[in-house]
């Protein structure tokens, strides 16, 4: 076990793994998470599982990474994506209505689309949709939504890892693909008439996917790509200089980084 500032400078308890990524002790330590949300919210509690890495840890750093919850998740990994996502966008699922817009109008304005102001915005994490190949439920999952009365974002995080590019029926299309067919062939008839459709990819270094404008007839299929560090710069965040202390202090411990 190793002791390390967190990006607050306070004292937190880590392990290494034997491949040399830092993972805290206690889940928490590696989450932004304002005192007006209950510990534990219902999205962490959802990737609070064991994690198949669990055996890269020798014996007594297995025994600190997993003396809290009995097991290691990988939300405990510094490396992880769904800690910097649900950094970013927790507290924002749990913002009050303006402070969504605030921020959400930003992010429209970030990546380039433009859409009038909004009256409502609801974000959301970790969310199946159908599968667009088969209409079942093993659809894929979408790590953090913007919906708002003309438009809905699918956003797909990264750390420093690529898209996947296995996935499908065949396992010949990619992360994006499956999101960008879904909302080609259901988006109107499930979220009715939006004019503006979104995949928006977010990673420490970018150009997870090529930005494209395509023309859907009654609406425009947008697939935008930004970093980390252009959304935490958003200044509309209701944590905004919390987050960028936390970014730096990821990109700082983290193997990425």
């Amino acid at each position: 076990m190793h002791i390390i500032p967190n990006w607050r400078g306070q004292p937190i308890e880590v392990a290494r793994s034997e491949g040399g990524t830092l993972a805290v002790v206690h889940p928490r330590d590696n989450l932004i998470m304002p005192g007006t949300i209950l510990w534990p919210p219902p999205e962490i509690v959802q990737k609070l599982h064991q994690s198949r890495r669990q055996r890269a840890f020798a014996q007594a750093d297995l025994q600190a990474v997993t003396r809290v919850l009995g097991f290691y998740s990988d939300l405990q990994s510094l490396n992880s994506e769904d800690a910097m996502t649900w950094s970013v966008f927790g507290p924002l699922a749990y913002a009050d209505n303006s402070t969504k817009c605030a921020f959400v109008n930003a992010l429209f304005n970030l990546i380039g689309v433009s859409v009038s102001p909004m009256g409502v915005a609801n974000i959301w994490l970790w969310r199946r949709i159908l599968h667009p190949e088969t209409l079942g439920l093993n659809g894929p999952e979408i790590d953090f939504g913007v919906e708002t009365e003309q438009a809905v974002l699918f956003g797909e995080a990264k750390w420093s890892s690529d898209v996947d590019r296995a996935q499908g029926k065949t396992g010949s299309k990619d992360q994006i693909a499956l999101r960008r067919e879904f909302l080609e062939k259901y988006g109107r008839a499930i979220f009715g008439p939006i004019s503006h459709y979104i995949v928006l990819g977010v990673s420490l270094y970018g150009n997870i996917l090529k930005p494209e404008d395509v023309n859907l007839g009654n609406a425009v299929l947008y697939l935008r790509d930004v970093t980390w560090d252009s959304v935490c710069g958003i200044t509309n965040h209701p944590v905004h200089d919390e987050l960028v202390c936390y970014l730096e202090w990821k990109r700082r411990y983290s193997k990425a980084g």
